[in-house]
């Protein structure tokens, strides 16, 4: 992350209700990469990074905000603490029957682990990798 930003004032884990992971965006190769779609009941971990106002400019560039991505303000739950108001980046363009490389995958797996998420989310994120040829919406 530091190498999209730069400067990261902050750091934690938290979680975004109401939205769910999906690997429903077209990345090169025609693999999938991650995305969240608001899916009611439903909880996504990560990573909250409090950044510079003027590093976000570079992080749409790096995400290829607008064509491929829109950042939307949510509000997100960090570890033990209150509801506060985030950046997230929602894919543009979502396709069916995508399915993200190993590495890839394990990637997400890895941070994941190293954040401490919950058994019960690591097992979904498996599983939303493994269902995403099959249930996109």
């Amino acid at each position: 992350m530091v190498s999209r930003v730069g400067n990261i004032l902050e750091e934690r884990t938290a979680h975004l209700p109401n939205y769910e992971l999906r690997f429903n965006k077209k990345v090169r190769g025609g693999t999938a990469g991650a995305n969240v779609q608001m899916a009611s009941g439903k909880t996504v971990y990560g990573v909250l990074y409090k950044i510079e106002e003027n590093s976000f400019r570079s992080l749409d560039r790096y995400e290829g905000v607008p064509e491929h991505y829109r950042r939307i303000e949510v509000r997100v739950t960090p570890e033990a603490g209150e509801p506060v108001p985030a950046q997230i980046y929602i894919a543009s363009k979502i396709e069916k029957g995508l399915r993200p490389t190993a590495q890839y995958l394990q990637t997400i797996l890895d941070g994941a682990g190293e954040h401490s998420f919950p058994d019960a989310y690591i097992g979904q994120i498996k599983t939303a990798a493994g269902a995403a040829c099959l249930s996109d919406k």
